[in-house]
This record gives C-alpha cells, sequence and structure tokens, in this order.
C-alpha cells in the first residue's frame, strides 16, 4: 500500500503541472470551468497514457497509480469517485455526443475515445440520467 501511495506521489509531482493547464484551458474567463471541455482533456489523458504509456512518460508498471492520480485530481473537479470512467460514461451519452460537435472534436479523436470508452466496459449515460 506504502509503494502505490509513493507511486501516485510522484506521479503527482510529475503531472500536476499538466493537470492544471487542463483546468486552465477548460476555463471560461476567471470564474467558471467547461466542464465538458475537462472532460474530454481528462478521457484524453488517460486513452494516450494507456495506449503509448512511454510516451506519456510513463512506464506500464505506473499506469495503476496513474489513474489513481487522475481520480483524485479529476474528483476535485467534476465530484465523484471515478471521474475518469464517469467522463467516458457521460462522452458515450447524447449530451457528450453534443458536447464534443458543439467543440468541433475531430473524428478521429471522438471516435478513438468512443472505442476506449466502450472498452473500459462503461456505459453510457441514459437521457434521463444526464
Amino acid at each position: 500500500m506504502t509503494d502505490q501511495l509513493d507511486s501516485v506521489r510522484e506521479i503527482a509531482r510529475r503531472f500536476a503541472p499538466v493537470l492544471a493547464e487542463i483546468e486552465q484551458l477548460s476555463r471560461i474567463g476567471e470564474t467558471f470551468l467547461d466542464t465538458d471541455i475537462y472532460r474530454i482533456y481528462l478521457a484524453t489523458l488517460w486513452t494516450n497514457a494507456v495506449l503509448e504509456p512511454e510516451r506519456a512518460g510513463l512506464s506500464s508498471q505506473e499506469l495503476e497509480a496513474f489513474y489513481d492520480f487522475l481520480n483524485a485530481a479529476g474528483s476535485e473537479v467534476l465530484g465523484g469517485e471515478e471521474p475518469v470512467k464517469d467522463s467516458f460514461r457521460y462522452l458515450l451519452g447524447s449530451q457528450g455526443t453534443q458536447a464534443m460537435e458543439r467543440l468541433r472534436l475531430p473524428g478521429g479523436h471522438r471516435r478513438q475515445l468512443l472505442r476506449f470508452g466502450k472498452l473500459m466496459g462503461v456505459a453510457p449515460l441514459l437521457p434521463d440520467q444526464e
């Protein structure tokens, strides 16, 4: 357990600036945060880390700790216990689809996020759950 905590702390040290940048890029003015943008960045960061951990500066052994870090950081912004999975769940739903269209997410990027969300085994939010 201590090794996992140490690993999460090390990843937090390395990736806190990345999450701070994501939060800044998701801001509208000084007060508001566009959670659609934040969810897309969070899901994209996780997808890229899993597909090419070395390119993200991670070893495959660090992915579990990185996931824990992303969930902790995302929870501060989005709430919930698993904001990474919740972000994919949202993006798979109708509001997430509309958000990706509104933000003009390229088709390849959109398909990659949707495919990866399905691979993670998340079910889309139904309209009455959104």
